[in-house]
């Protein structure tokens, strides 16, 4: 998740993440990880209730075809913050159905989300699985927010995950000056909420966050469209404003349709 590594002792040998902080079994219990194979880093996702994750459209597309993938080949990870070694209140789900925002553009990224149904609810009473309550409140610039996660350290397809979920604060930034030319050019629509910084930094999301959650005040706020920058200057990171899509994202929860593979959303070619 942030652009700078360390080398410390460990079983592989391979680099560490250097910028913020560790989690603690529990601190995050809305956070997961979604396995799909179209994505060498995977995915993250926000549980939202029981049976139910949110995520960015963009994770259930097929990133070369673009269409709606099988949900047969998505996995959740839940209850963890280590992905080895294997914690014992570890939950693996399998998807069972994929609903992506009718209007999701990815050419703009307009209305990137998606939830995903799983096969079995998540047991109740579990202390590290916990559905997120929504951010229902505009919040102000500069907002201290908070991103946790599992991630890359680096921008390159072949960027090793590492193993465990740490979290960095994510100060939310002005709309205008994400919009900047030499930032993200106009992009940031009003459906959306920028977050990080300006300035090249290590405490940055990168690959393997697309989905994630960004956190204000206890409370799930945005969800990670694009802004993957890994930490270079002037690439902060984009969020759904959650705030904004509360209502759509509570209709799916009792959906009895099956979107069926190959779906695409209508969008300009």
């Amino acid at each position: 998740m942030f652009s700078g590594t360390q080398s410390l002792p460990s079983d592989d040998g391979g680099p560490r993440i250097t910028g913020g902080t560790q989690t603690l079994l529990g601190q995050y219990p809305s956070a997961v990880i979604i396995e799909t194979p179209y994505i060498i880093q995977n995915c993250m996702g926000t549980v939202v209730n029981r049976q139910h994750v949110l995520t960015a459209a963009s994770c259930v597309m097929n990133p070369t075809t673009f269409v709606l993938i099988n949900p047969f080949w998505l996995r959740v990870i839940a209850g963890d913050i280590n992905i080895t070694p294997v914690s014992a209140r570890r939950e693996v789900r399998n998807v069972i159905r994929s609903y992506v925002h009718p209007n999701y553009n990815r050419l703009t990224d307009g209305n990137n989300l998606a939830v995903l149904r799983v096969d079995v609810p998540y047991p109740e009473f579990h202390n590290t699985i916990e559905p997120a309550l929504f951010n229902n409140r505009i919040l102000a610039d500069n907002t201290q927010c908070q991103f946790a996660g599992w991630g890359a350290a680096q921008n390159q397809d072949t960027a090793a995950v590492r193993p465990n979920q740490f979290v960095v604060t994510q100060p939310i930034l002005t709309t205008a000056s994400c919009n900047a030319a030499n930032v993200h050019n106009n992009r940031v629509q009003q459906t959306m909420i920028c977050a990080g910084a300006l300035a090249a930094g290590q405490n940055a999301v990168c690959r393997g966050n697309m989905g994630g959650g960004l956190y204000c005040n206890g409370r799930l706020t945005g969800v990670l469209a694009f802004g993957l920058g890994c930490g270079v200057a002037n690439q902060p990171a984009v969020y759904m404003d959650v705030r904004q899509y509360t209502q759509w994202i509570e209709t799916q929860f009792t959906r009895t349709d099956n979107p069926p593979p190959g779906w695409t959303p209508p969008q300009p070619l």
